[in-house]
């Protein structure tokens, strides 16, 4: 019971680090891509209403790190931020990147 708190209490202070650095319009790199990288791919990720990938969303998703983006796959924190994972799993296909390799 301990050990669950322990990981709510950080998933929160990870959350509100993520929080505030948007606030503070701090640019971040993931997995080889920027946040304009990265809200680029957005729309076409999201919970509600998903859309076709853009052609800049699918360019710059071709220089990311995908072993490093698969370890997200799992993670609690992109229902968070709207995402998919079953989308974001999906999107090298919608962008006919045949040679991406899956998670």
């Amino acid at each position: 019971m301990a050990s669950k708190k322990v990981g709510v209490m950080v998933m929160m202070m990870v959350v509100v680090v993520m929080a505030t650095l948007a606030e503070r319009s701090v640019a971040i790199d993931l997995c080889g891509m920027t946040q304009s990288e990265l809200n680029e791919c957005k729309p076409a990720v999201s919970k509600e209403n998903p859309t076709k990938p853009s052609t800049l969303c699918c360019d710059y998703l071709k220089h990311a790190d995908f072993s490093c983006l698969c370890g997200y796959r799992n993670s609690p924190w992109l229902g968070s931020f709207g995402i998919d994972p079953a989308l974001a799993l999906g999107l090298p296909s919608k962008c006919d990147m045949p040679n991406a390799p899956a998670c």
